[in-house]
């Protein structure tokens, strides 16, 4: 059996809306012990999982909204962008990028994805989605849910 490191908290802090494409997008960071989040190694990670977005934005069966991830990780940094499609799904798209100087940011590989820090986040946004626009509401209520 293998050794896990075992499960701490990671703190995770609002950073606030973004629109991209039309699209409007929650904001949020997550970050390992005590260290600030590195804000600047993360806006080229955003704007390319950004690229993936569909167009339009808006469409009978998409809202328009998501939310998006940036996640300074044990050794590597994760951008992970979600937006609400085909009525009640979640296409997730993740981008890496090692913590070394010059590390470039690029498309998750084969076993990589979101962890279980991420499914914190994801979990409470499916429930804000289910809980507003599901269940009647806007994008507008949607989004004015955030986890604190």
């Amino acid at each position: 059996m293998p050794q896990f490191i075992p499960y701490a908290p990671r703190a995770i802090r609002w950073l606030g809306l973004a629109e991209r494409h039309g699209h409007r997008l929650k904001r949020y960071a997550i970050t390992r012990g005590d260290e600030p989040l590195r804000e600047r190694d993360f806006a080229e990670g955003f704007e390319l999982a950004c690229q993936a977005l569909p167009l339009p934005a808006v469409t009978s069966a998409r809202p328009g909204v998501g939310f998006a991830i940036s996640h300074q990780g044990n050794g590597a940094d994760y951008s992970v962008l979600a937006w609400w499609d085909n009525e009640n799904e979640l296409p997730l798209r993740v981008f890496v990028r090692p913590q070394e100087p010059g590390g470039a940011w690029r498309s998750a590989r084969e076993s990589e994805s979101v962890c279980v820090w991420d499914l914190e986040i994801v979990s409470f946004e499916r429930d804000a989605y289910v809980a507003t626009l599901l269940a009647g509401g806007t994008a507008d209520d949607y989004l004015a849910r955030r986890l604190a």
